[in-house]
């Protein structure tokens, strides 16, 4: 692929990460929804029902680190796709749930981990692939997806005053999985315009590997005080 195709390829990515992002963070930012709906549909205790919440936070951030590592090693759109199968299948299958630990198993356990493959870690590594330049302004991007996804807390509660919050757990199951795998799987590509050797202003990726080599030895040669 010549390399101002390529060039042009990285806001595919950038806009299929954008995707990834808002699709992943529905899952999150719905809870808020869910949690009355769940407390007053089986009589728990707040403080039982938001050990869901607890648990989904501890097991995103227990996997992200696994999440980063196989985005590095493997195919990121498996990763990413994977990620979306997971946590859309623990969203619906959240609607046949009637104890609490089958909350905190689904929601704290199964959504949790397939958050953290199509949120930040798997994500941002792959944009940062395409994006030697302009960075900032693509993790901004990235940024924009993660305060857009609050919008899904709206949509949630008028399908759950409709039809109720089983129904809302299974359209949401469904639609993340729906949207983030035919686009990870056809769109998302390993190679990258960083790694083929090329900046997206057509300058060699090796001058720039030099010229932050520089800076690098700059920092490491300076006396630091305590002041």
């Amino acid at each position: 692929m010549p390399s101002r195709q390529k060039d042009s390829y990285r806001w595919v990515i950038l806009a299929v990460g954008f995707t990834a992002i808002i699709c992943g963070y529905i899952c999150r930012n719905t809870f808020s929804v869910f949690y009355p709906a769940i407390v007053e549909g089986f009589g728990w205790t707040r403080g039982n029902t938001g050990l869901i919440f607890s648990v989904n936070s501890l097991a995103y951030g227990l996997s992200a680190p696994v999440a980063g590592a196989l985005t590095d090693r493997l195919a990121p759109k498996y990763v990413l796709a994977g990620g979306a199968a997971l946590a859309g299948t623990g969203m619906a299958l959240c609607s046949t749930a009637t104890e609490l630990w089958q909350f905190v198993l689904l929601y704290g356990v199964v959504v949790g981990t397939g958050l953290s493959f199509i949120g930040w870690a798997p994500v941002s590594t792959l944009v940062a692939r395409w994006f030697v330049q302009r960075r900032a302004m693509a993790f901004s991007v990235l940024g924009a997806a993660t305060g857009m996804s609050y919008l899904s807390a709206y949509i949630a509660q008028r399908i759950i005053a409709t039809t109720g919050w089983k129904t809302a757990y299974t359209a949401i199951g469904a639609f993340i999985p729906l949207i983030v795998v035919p686009l990870a799987l056809v769109l998302v590509r390993r190679k990258s315009v960083a790694t083929d050797g090329y900046m997206s202003n057509g300058d060699l990726a090796s001058q720039d590997s030099q010229r932050q080599s520089s800076q690098a030895a700059q920092w490491h040669d300076k006396e630091w005080t305590l002041r």
